[in-house]
């Protein structure tokens, strides 16, 4: 059986007014969770989109090391899976088919899954690109707030936090500054797809087109850079090679004003994998981006290349016990 390492990433649930103020009434993410839990009938399905193209299922949940465990997985109706191989004389042959079960019956194709365990409002996750801690916080606001009606006039909130040691240099050290970068724009590989009445082509054709990064585009665009300067530099021979690195001089008054930043901060760079973080101290000394937020391998078998759920759940669960056994998390 074939093993991977996976990052399991920490979360704290908040449950607030809206305005910042506490409104759990005393009750936790897992209480509330479970309880919708047992108000919804399966399946807990819900539809994407104004034309409910593409869902969300929750398709187990179970009790694993005193937490409430789940996985979300994400899939489009009709999609098929894409097949590839080198022939005889070294071309390559493309083809796409049905997603079916053993038996031939046909079925969803589960393009991708996000495992998580709850213990109270400690969350922890394995997420994947489409499938990620704010999607996950939108799929419980829809089952607990939408569907079961719990708690309707509340936020939940699943928050990143930065790491223990982040905390403990602010105690010695004053924030002076904060820098972040990454890639403007990726190239993206494009299959073209034949028009309706064209003949099949016998090879797959494919264009490049050019993405821009959103983490990075976002913070231009609010600090001013307009839409025809991004469209100049994407005219760029090689637009993927451009890095933005952003530089704010700052300088922390305190500990407690050097804290509210340093969460704001994990709040909003420190969840966006990919994006080079660093948080500049006096004494030179830093905070570098993997502080920014709390994560920690996590070994789970994947059987002919799958996650095993069973097994994923387990070794997740147990990693969040163990971040709370020992301090890391409170």
């Amino acid at each position: 059986m074939s093993d991977r390492q996976k990052t399991a990433n920490y979360r704290r649930c908040y449950i607030t007014d809206g305005q910042g103020n506490d409104a759990s009434g005393g009750q936790h993410l897992q209480a509330l969770l479970n309880a919708a839990a047992k108000a919804v009938k399966q399946p807990w399905l819900r539809a994407l989109g104004a034309s409910n193209s593409s869902h969300q299922l929750l398709t187990y949940l179970m009790t694993k090391n005193s937490c409430l465990c789940g996985e979300l997985v994400y899939y489009e109706p009709g999609r098929k899976i894409p097949l590839v191989d080198i022939q005889p004389d070294g071309t390559t042959w493309h083809d796409t088919i049905h997603p079916k079960d053993s038996t031939g019956k046909q079925r969803k194709f589960q393009e991708q899954s996000l495992y998580f365990a709850i213990r109270e409002n400690h969350v922890a996750i394995i997420q994947s690109t489409s499938l990620q801690s704010d999607e996950l916080q939108a799929f419980f606001d829809w089952l607990i707030h939408s569907k079961a009606n719990l708690s309707p006039l509340t936020l939940i909130a699943l928050q990143n936090l930065p790491a223990k040691s982040a905390l403990e240099k602010l105690k010695d050290h004053k924030i002076k500054g904060i820098k972040f970068g990454d890639r403007l724009f990726t190239n993206v590989k494009e299959e073209v797809v034949a028009q309706a009445g064209e003949p099949k082509p016998k090879r797959k054709r494919y264009v490049q087109r050019i993405e821009t990064s959103p983490k990075i585009f976002d913070i231009l665009v609010g600090l001013g850079v307009g839409g025809p300067i991004l469209e100049s530099l994407k005219a760029n021979p090689d637009p993927g090679a451009i890095q933005v690195d952003v530089e704010i001089s700052y300088r922390s008054r305190s500990e407690k004003e050097a804290s509210k930043v340093l969460h704001s901060l994990a709040s909003t760079l420190g969840k966006q994998d990919g994006l080079e973080t660093e948080i500049l101290l006096d004494g030179k000394s830093s905070i570098k981006g993997e502080e920014l937020t709390i994560r920690g391998p996590v070994t789970v078998q994947c059987p002919d290349g799958c996650v095993a759920m069973d097994d994923a759940l387990s070794k997740l669960s147990s990693w969040l016990a163990e971040q709370i056994k020992n301090g890391k998390v409170t």
